[in-house]
């Protein structure tokens, strides 16, 4: 779906005529599809693939086993980060093919690194929603969080084309905070402390979450499928 965006609105639903406006454009969204592809990477699938791991038993087996399941949430965070690393890999490719997109080995070096950190709060968001007790549940809960997080936070068209109530709250999401660190990134501006602060702020915030959660379903038998 972000390649088909990315597509669809640097190629189709051409806003301007302007070569060096569409050069910035094509470039910012980008850096805008990679987020957009990381947030239904975290909600999406990582939420989906523990919940059926726990329903299924699996990480019970898992807990009753030397090993416990500590290779199995580094395996899932390997996943999660192979997995951003290839949309990197493929929507800059598109981005380079289709528009011309050029950046050089630095930036797409930090590109890569920040994509790794910036994605932390939301893989925590995943893990805390794979909590919910239904499927379906699940599945509406992570769609009414991903699509309007992505439009609140600027990563499906501009964000000051919105109103500005929701401007306030879209620019203190966390995927506003990745997709603004990116854009400074690849347009070679000055990296700004707000973003990292508030990743920060969001990863302890969700992550302190996520701990409460894990507790409160070992009181309850929930967690692993076992009784804490």
């Amino acid at each position: 779906m972000p390649v088909m965006f990315y597509i669809l609105f640097t190629k189709v639903m051409v806003v301007t005529n302007n070569s060096a406006e569409m050069k910035i454009f094509s470039l910012n969204y980008m850096g805008s599809m990679i987020v957009y592809s990381i947030l239904i990477t975290s909600l999406m699938n990582i939420a989906t693939f523990l919940m059926r791991d726990r329903e299924q038993g699996f990480l019970m087996f898992l807990k009753m086993s030397d090993r416990g399941l500590f290779d199995y949430y580094i395996s899932m965070g390997l996943w999660s980060v192979t997995m951003s690393m290839i949309s990197v890999v493929i929507l800059g490719g598109v981005a380079v093919l289709v528009n011309g997109v050029s950046l050089g080995l630095t930036q797409w070096g930090a590109l890569g690194l920040m994509v790794l950190i910036g994605q932390l709060p939301l893989l925590l968001l995943g893990m805390a929603l794979s909590f919910i007790k239904r499927q379906e549940t699940l599945g509406v809960v992570c769609n009414l969080i991903t699509f309007p997080a992505a439009i609140v936070s600027g990563l499906w068209w501009p964000i000051g084309l919105l109103p500005k109530w929701l401007q306030v709250i879209g620019e203190k999401l966390p995927t506003y905070f990745l997709n603004d660190v990116i854009s400074s990134i690849t347009n070679h501006a000055k990296l700004k402390l707000v973003d990292f602060v508030g990743i920060g702020i969001w990863t302890i915030i969700l992550l302190a979450v996520t701990l409460l959660i894990i507790k409160i379903s070992q009181r309850r038998g929930i967690f692993a499928g076992v009784q804490a």
